[in-house]
C-alpha cells in the first residue's frame, strides 16, 4: 500500500512540474511583416506633380526643384522615368523669357524605350500640356524628355505628368558622367539649318540633343550635363558682361545671377569647348591664358583634383587653341589628367557654325579620343 501511495505522489509531482512549464503555444512565423510585403501597384489614371515625385525620376543635367516643378533651363536638361503605362502619357511644361528678354519658343526631344522620336515637341509660350506617347497595350516603358533649346533663348519648368499606370523604380545612373562647358557650338546654334539661313540662332534652328557633346556622351554610354551659352568665352563674351566662370558657378544664370550652383553630382570628365568667342572678341593672349588656368582650377576646386579635363577645339577654326594648349602643357598635360582633342573644322551650319553632320562626326572623334586616351588609363 505504501508503495502505491509513493508512486501516486511521485506521479502527481511530475504532472505538477509539467503543468508549471512553458504553456505558451509555439510562435507562428510572421509572414505578413510590412517590410516583406511588396508594395501594391495600382493601375489608375493620375496626374503627378513632378516636384513631389523626384524619387521616381532620373534628372539629366543641372536641374533644380522649385515650388512649380523641376526647372530645366540649360541645354539638354530634362527628366527620365520608367512606368507601367496604359494609353497616353502627357507632360505639362511652362516656358518663360530669360533675363535678357529673348523669345520663349522652346523645343523638346522625347525618347521612348531608348528610341528617339521624330517629333520636335514645341511650346511657344506659357504653360502647355503635350501628349508625348501613346500605347495601345499596357506595358512597362522608359521615357526621357530633354530640352533642345538653350537658356539664353528660354527657361522651362517641367510641372506634371499624367498617365494611367504606376511608376517603376527610377532609371539608374550610368557608370560615367561627363559635363561639357561650351558656347554656341555646344548649345547647337545653327545645327538645324545651313549657312545663309535667316535667324540661325533661333530655337527652331537649334537642337542641343544633336550636338557633338550630347552624342559623344551617348556613344560612351555616359550621363551628360551641358553648361553652355551662345557667345560666351573665357576672358571675353558676346552675350553680356559675364564669362564662363560666372555661368559655371550659378545654378541657372539666366534665371538668377545670384543663386549659386549647389553641386548635386561629380562628373568623371569635364570637356571644355571654348575660345571661339575670345578670338572674335579680341581677348588678349595674356587675358585668355590667365582665364584658362583659372577655369581649370575652378573646375577642380568644385569637383575634385581627380576629375579629368579634355579641351575640345577647332570646330570653327583654330582660334585660341595654341594658347589653351600651352596652358594645359604648363599644368602637366596628360600626366595631370589634362588633354587636348583637336576636332575637324566645319562652318556649313547656320551663321558659319557646324552643321548636324559635323556634330555627328565630332561626337565620334571625341568619343574615340576619350576611350583611347582618358578611360584607358
Amino acid at each position: 500500500m505504501k508503495r502505491i501511495l509513493a508512486f501516486l505522489l511521485l506521479l502527481a509531482m511530475c504532472l505538477s512540474l509539467f503543468a508549471c512549464g512553458n504553456t505558451e503555444e509555439p510562435p507562428v512565423p510572421d509572414t505578413e511583416k510590412e517590410d516583406d510585403k511588396e508594395e501594391e501597384k495600382v493601375i489608375e489614371d493620375r496626374t503627378y506633380l513632378l516636384k513631389d515625385i523626384t524619387d521616381s525620376l532620373k534628372l539629366h543635367g543641372r536641374t533644380s526643384v522649385t515650388e512649380d516643378g523641376i526647372a530645366c533651363d540649360l541645354s539638354a536638361t530634362g527628366i527620365e522615368f520608367s512606368a507601367y503605362i496604359e494609353g497616353e502619357v502627357k507632360i505639362s511644361i511652362s516656358v518663360s523669357r530669360p533675363s535678357n528678354g529673348a523669345s520663349t519658343n522652346t523645343y523638346f526631344t522625347v525618347y521612348i524605350d531608348e528610341v528617339r522620336q521624330d517629333t520636335r515637341f514645341n511650346i511657344k509660350s506659357g504653360s502647355e500640356t503635350l501628349t508625348i506617347a501613346s500605347f495601345e497595350e499596357g506595358g512597362v516603358h522608359n521615357i526621357r524628355v530633354l530640352k533642345q533649346t538653350e537658356a539664353a533663348n528660354s527657361l522651362s519648368v517641367f510641372e506634371a505628368l499624367s498617365f494611367k499606370g504606376y511608376f517603376e523604380k527610377a532609371p539608374a545612373k550610368k557608370d560615367l558622367l561627363i559635363e561639357f562647358l561650351g558656347d554656341s557650338i555646344t548649345s547647337g546654334f545653327g545645327n538645324m539649318c545651313m549657312n545663309g539661313a535667316s535667324d540661325a540662332g533661333s530655337a527652331l534652328n537649334q537642337d542641343a540633343t544633336q550636338t557633338y557633346a550630347y552624342l559623344a556622351a551617348e556613344k560612351l554610354g555616359a550621363d551628360h550635363s551641358l553648361v553652355s551659352c551662345s557667345g560666351i568665352g573665357i576672358a571675353g563674351s558676346w552675350c553680356g558682361d559675364f564669362v564662363m566662370k560666372d555661368f559655371f558657378t550659378t545654378e541657372s544664370y539666366y534665371r538668377s545671377t545670384s543663386e549659386k550652383y549647389e553641386k548635386t553630382f561629380t562628373p568623371d570628365i569635364v570637356v571644355i569647348n571654348l575660345g571661339t568667342n575670345d578670338f572674335s572678341k579680341g581677348s588678349s593672349v595674356t587675358q585668355f591664358k590667365v582665364g584658362v588656368k583659372a577655369l581649370i582650377n575652378l573646375i577642380r576646386n568644385t569637383y575634385g583634383e581627380d576629375v579629368k579635363i579634355v579641351w575640345a577645339a577647332n570646330m570653327m577654326g583654330e582660334c585660341m587653341q595654341t594658347y589653351s594648349k600651352s596652358v594645359i602643357a604648363s599644368l602637366g598635360g596628360e600626366a595631370n589628367g589634362l588633354y587636348m582633342c583637336t576636332l575637324t573644322e566645319n562652318r556649313q551650319g547656320g551663321y558659319y557654325h557646324p552643321n548636324k553632320a559635323a556634330h555627328v562626326a565630332a561626337a565620334e572623334a571625341l568619343a574615340k579620343f576619350i576611350n583611347e586616351k582618358v578611360l584607358s588609363e
